[in-house]
This record gives structure tokens, sequence and C-alpha cells, in this order.
């Protein structure tokens, strides 16, 4: 897993994880309705950075570390 993500890849994280939190399985279209199709390039680096997951019905969730990372964040707020 890579630990260098950009300010605005660590957003997204943030945005999927409380979606997640609020009981939602968001998918990448669903998150390009939501923040625009410029969202996709960030997803796609987290997917490859190994923060994100997503299973056969392109739902989108965090990693195992990617869990624990953003859980021990308590000073960051999603948007």
């Amino acid at each position: 897993m890579d630990f260098n993500i950009t300010a605005e890849e660590e957003a997204v994280a943030f945005r999927v994880a409380a979606a997640l939190r609020a009981g939602r399985s968001p998918t990448d279209d669903d998150l390009a309705e939501e923040l625009g199709e410029e969202v996709r390039p960030l997803l796609q680096s987290l997917l490859d950075k190994g923060w994100l997951v997503v299973n056969e019905e392109r739902e989108l969730s965090l990693s195992v570390i990617a869990r624990a990372a953003v859980s021990s964040r308590r000073d960051v707020e999603g948007p």
C-alpha cells in the first residue's frame, strides 16, 4: 500500500469512508455524479495505491489498511 496520497485523494477516501459509515456502498458512477467526472482519476489512483477495493457490483470500499488509517485520523473529517 502506498501511503503517499495527495490532499485530493485523501478527500475522496474520506468521502468514501463517510458514505460507508452512512450505510451506503458507493460506485464510481455514484461519486462521479456527486463530485464530477474529475473524481474518476483520483479513484483509479486510490485503487492502484491499495486504498480502495471494488467488488463485483462495482461498489467501492476502503481496504483494511485504509480503514485503519482513516479511523486513526480523528482530527480530519471527510467532505
